[in-house]
């Protein structure tokens, strides 16, 4: 019995994918969105319905958690650090003021 071959669009889509987290795990965001619009478009695309098409959609699926975990983890570490830079400011508002009174 002859397995069917993935669709090169999809293929391209989970290459895209993991590049996409490649870039992810490297902090390069700009990069991660550039792709994102190629491979949202071929993911959506409609498909075969076959064994390969259903294993590379399950990839993708697993690759778009792991991106999804990697973008909640840097949205919470940039919430730390405005959190910490808005109580630096507050501080030094507060130590500029005290030190401006008469």
């Amino acid at each position: 019995m002859m397995t069917a071959r993935r669709h090169p669009d999809l293929d391209r889509a989970v290459q895209l994918a993991g590049l996409m987290l490649e870039a992810a795990q490297a902090a390069d965001w700009p990069s991660v969105t550039t792709m994102q619009a190629e491979c949202d478009a071929l993911a959506r695309r409609q498909y075969p319905a076959d064994e390969s098409t259903h294993k590379a959609l399950l990839e993708l699926q697993l690759q778009h958690e792991e991106l999804s975990a990697l973008v909640a983890r840097a949205r919470d570490e940039i919430a730390r650090e405005i959190g910490r830079h808005s109580h630096t400011h507050r501080a030094l508002h507060a130590y500029l003021e005290s030190s401006q009174a008469p």
